[in-house]
């Protein structure tokens, strides 16, 4: 189910339907219509209160309106090429850090959707094992693939949320991944049709349809031994 920032009355009554509900989703950034909890009474009345889980999408929407008006002012149009300054590494940071702060500190079972920065991978460990953990997170095949270097020649068509960053952010993601930092692979699937990824920058749909190519992308970085076969399936 999701959130926003007047509606946790009816978000916690997941709890009495916890057989049916898997969780509770809540944008720390803005991405999805009206979807986002950046309030932090109310960000610590869920995690405080709910039973099921909750899933976050980690993005500061306070930094995210700092670097766009930033730009904006620069009196330039904006490109794609952007995304990544706008909804920077340290907006994913700083958001990711609280999403964590909040769980630890109500013992509340939380997973952390689409990570996408090497900063971020510190706040996750290995130590203990996957059934035990009460903190997961997971990376996307997108952004185990694409880097900043590909908005050159592919543009709004890999503007996503949050955004596909510098080369090093990538290696990071491997990094984490295959030392069980990262617990799941995702897709983030986001059916946009080629026609709402056109246009300017910041009329183009945020998102990629993602479903149909993860398992091909995967099964390339099996036959190029980055990943091994069984490692990848148990994700």
């Amino acid at each position: 189910m999701g959130t926003s920032n007047d509606n946790a009355e009816e978000a916690l009554r997941t709890n009495d339907k916890k057989k049916d509900v898997c969780g509770i989703k809540i944008f720390m950034g803005s991405s999805t219509g009206n979807l986002l909890v950046d309030n932090y009474l109310t960000l610590d009345r869920l995690f405080r209160e709910s039973e099921v889980l909750i899933a976050t999408h980690c993005e500061d929407e306070k930094i995210i309106k700092q670097n766009l008006e930033r730009l904006r002012a620069e009196g330039r149009p904006l490109v794609a090429s952007d995304h990544p300054i706008i909804r920077d590494a340290e907006a994913c940071f700083e958001s990711s850090l609280t999403a964590i702060q909040f769980a630890q500190k109500h013992n509340s079972r939380l997973h952390v959707f689409h990570l996408t920065t090497e900063k971020e991978m510190q706040l996750f460990g290995n130590l203990i094992p996957l059934v035990d953990k009460r903190i997961t997170a997971e990376v996307c095949v997108h952004h185990l693939h694409f880097t900043s270097d590909d908005y050159a020649t592919l543009g709004n068509r890999i503007k996503c949320n949050p955004a596909i960053k510098a080369p090093h952010n990538r290696e990071a993601l491997w990094a984490a991944l295959l030392d069980d930092r990262l617990d799941l692979i995702a897709t983030d699937h986001a059916p946009h049709t080629i026609e709402e990824k056109s246009g300017g920058y910041e009329q183009a749909h945020a998102g990629l349809p993602l479903v149909q190519h993860s398992l091909l992308l995967m099964l390339h970085y099996v036959k190029e031994g980055r990943i091994s076969l069984e490692r990848w399936w148990r994700r």
